[in-house]
């Protein structure tokens, strides 16, 4: 799911940034998405809504290539969990993509989200690093993705 998730946010970004590749300036698109979304996260089943900032970004490089990039941000996103406790969503997900003429690419995907309980509730991180490098071959140089979560 994550992985399916990834893909469709660098298709989406790969979409925007075709129509202007050919410009070679760096173009950046702000979008609000609105947000409704219930987690299941440290016992309880939390139900949210605010808007996520989405920030979009494509730079043909001088050598040829294309950096890629977007940002989301929670804005203003809090909800209640079933038995009434307050929760608010903080944190960032960020993807940067590096194409060169050669073939080869990078891509780096970090994810820190927190939703954070009060009144004593617990508060649930998420957190990813992911990483590919691919060479101009096509052999993956470099992998890993370390994810967890936890409720403290």
């Amino acid at each position: 799911m994550r992985w399916f998730i990834r893909v469709a946010l660098v298709g989406l970004l790969v979409g925007l940034a075709i129509p202007v590749a050919t410009a070679r300036a760096t173009t950046t698109i702000e979008k609000n998405i609105p947000l409704d979304a219930t987690i299941d996260a440290c016992g309880e089943t939390i139900t949210l809504s605010g808007r996520l900032i989405g920030i979009f970004t494509e730079q043909p490089l001088r050598t040829g290539g294309l950096l890629l990039t977007f940002h989301f941000q929670p804005q203003g996103v809090s909800g209640s969990s079933s038995t009434g406790i307050p929760y608010h969503a903080t944190g960032l997900t960020r993807d940067t993509t590096v194409v060169v003429p050669s073939g080869g690419s990078t891509e780096t995907f970090i994810n820190r989200f927190h939703l954070v309980g009060t009144m004593g509730a617990p508060t649930y991180y998420v957190k990813e690093t992911f990483h590919v490098t691919v060479t101009p071959t096509g052999d993956v140089a470099v992998f890993f993705d370390k994810f967890s979560s936890e409720c403290v």
